[in-house]
């Protein structure tokens, strides 16, 4: 269900620059709708790719912004029940890689596939994994989640929204089992928000 993906130094250097404004990790969180109130009621949730939705890793992020979608007056139900919405939930994850330098030990955090290089590699899903004596890279975490509420009865889009962060891989909140609630609770807090307007809300 997670989309993982290795991305180029050019765009670590990028978000670095973005995360030097402030004392820690932002979520930045962007909305757009049609400006009109949304009558309150069922809805389902289901993954982007279909082939996920029966992982022990979607379940978990899900619930996590059903839990959202219950504080704003929504009731969560199966998508076979008739809900009134159906909102699509899309996670991705990407790990960009800065500039090496010098590093004793090996240093591994977390689990994941692997990419290799000369010297040492990345592993995706927020792993770091470098050879003893070698040289050890910074990392920086790019956590997003995507979603879409459409009507059930018409599959009219009516409210979509997007929130990403991104979090040097040596911090504590470097996982998306912590960025996704929180960015689920910026995403959703006061729905449906200010439509078309990025706003920069501190990860917590």
């Amino acid at each position: 269900m997670t989309v993982r993906h290795f991305l180029p130094a050019a765009l670590l250097a990028a978000l670095a620059l973005a995360g030097c404004a402030t004392s820690g990790p932002t979520v930045d969180v962007k909305r757009f709708h049609l400006g009109v109130p949304v009558t309150r009621g069922t809805i389902a949730l289901v993954p982007a790719n279909a082939a996920g939705s029966f992982s022990l890793e979607y379940r978990t992020y899900a619930d996590a912004v059903a839990n959202e979608l219950r504080a704003q007056g929504f009731t969560p139900a199966p998508v076979d029940s008739g809900p009134a919405y159906v909102a699509t939930l899309t996670i991705t994850q990407n790990v960009a890689v800065g500039p090496r330098r010098p590093s004793p030990v090996s240093v591994g955090i977390g689990g994941g596939g692997f990419t290799g290089g000369r010297g040492g590699g990345v592993g995706l899903g927020g792993a770091v994994a470098f050879p003893v004596g070698h040289s050890r890279q910074n990392a920086v975490e790019f956590d997003q989640i995507g979603l879409q509420i459409k009507r059930a009865a018409d599959q009219t889009l009516i409210w979509e929204g997007n929130a990403q962060t991104a979090i040097d891989t040596r911090s504590k909140q470097a996982s998306l089992a912590n960025a996704v609630p929180a960015m689920a609770r910026v995403l959703l807090a006061g729905f449906p928000g200010p439509s078309g307007v990025t706003q920069h809300v501190p990860l917590k």
